[in-house]
């Protein structure tokens, strides 16, 4: 079966990882980092890419979650559409949704290096503060912003030089009275997602030609599916988000 792969930027380390191990070699089509922040403008940028693919693969593997209703009335082309049950990558990378509601019972800021060099976050928005209001200022404005947060959480999947990214939170979290702690990555769900079973319950398959919409995610968001862990919070924050 001809198999075509979206993916956002922010997990290309991990996806590249997982086809090189798995000995995988399928096109894949990168969305812009940054897209996250506006689920209209993913949506736009997915529905471009669903049209694209109609006639050029038979599957379609979607590695996107939810992501705040960035993927809901999306109609799908001539080809089955495989999409983890997920709230949104961040549950990918951590190996399940049970995973994520277990690391989130301390509020969490996450982030993976992925997240860092292609997505807005807390990060690179404090070095701007910096540069136009200087450091005593923008302590207080990003412990304003973080205030309902305890620590870092970086996401550790083995696939980047984790102690750089430490080395670039660690002075911040100390300036912000947070502390960093490492989370451990697992990517299994990925790997399951490019290589199957897709049978499993973690997943969402979809006949050619349908219409994603928050039924197909809701039991899984709102409390009452199995699958891939307990249920998450479509709401919550994604890696690197700031709760408003």
């Amino acid at each position: 079966m001809k198999t075509h792969i979206v993916a956002c930027e922010t997990i290309r380390d991990e996806l590249i990882s997982a086809l090189s191990r798995l000995g995988l070699n399928c096109p894949v089509v990168w969305l812009e980092g940054g897209l996250h922040n506006s689920p209209a403008r993913l949506r736009a940028r997915l529905a471009e890419v669903l049209a694209e693919a109609d006639g050029r693969c038979e599957r379609l593997l979607v590695t996107l979650g939810y992501c705040g209703g960035g993927v809901n009335g999306l109609k799908t082309g001539g080809y089955t559409t495989v999409l983890p049950l997920a709230d949104d990558c961040l549950s990918l990378l951590l190996g399940s949704m049970a995973a994520r509601k277990a690391s989130a019972l301390i509020p969490t800021y996450y982030l993976t290096a992925g997240w860092l060099r292609h997505e807005s976050n807390m990060v690179k928005d404090y070095e701007r503060l910096v540069a136009r209001h200087g450091r005593a200022k923008a302590d207080r404005m990003a412990k304003l912003m973080l205030r309902h947060y305890r620590r870092f959480g970086l996401v550790d999947t083995g696939v980047y030089y984790f102690k750089r990214l430490m080395g670039r939170v660690g002075p911040l979290a100390e300036r912000l009275g947070l502390s960093v702690e490492s989370l451990p990555g697992d990517t299994s769900w990925l790997d399951r997602l490019l290589q199957g079973p897709h049978e499993t319950g973690d997943f969402l398959v979809l006949p050619p030609r349908t219409e994603l919409t928050f039924e197909h995610w809701s039991g899984f968001l709102l409390g009452g599916g199995e699958g891939a862990g307990a249920a998450a919070n479509p709401r919550r924050p994604a890696v690197g988000q700031v709760r408003p």
